[in-house]
């Protein structure tokens, strides 16, 4: 196993601000197993976007 997994296979050392994603841990990591982040013709960071997001309560 790489040193950036953790043991359950989750992504060490992303942060994240969404306080409303399932994913965002109460220490603002990002908990999911992978991340997609989107948009290909992206050319600033603003134009990018989680499409892993999921809002809490709502996903599986």
């Amino acid at each position: 196993m790489s040193d950036n997994r953790m043991s359950r296979d989750q992504i060490t050392g992303v942060g994240c601000d969404v306080t409303n994603c399932k994913y965002n841990t109460i220490d603002s990591k990002c908990s999911a197993s992978h991340i997609d982040v989107q948009n290909d013709r992206a050319t600033t960071k603003s134009e990018t976007y989680c499409a892993t997001f999921c809002p809490r309560g709502c996903c599986d």
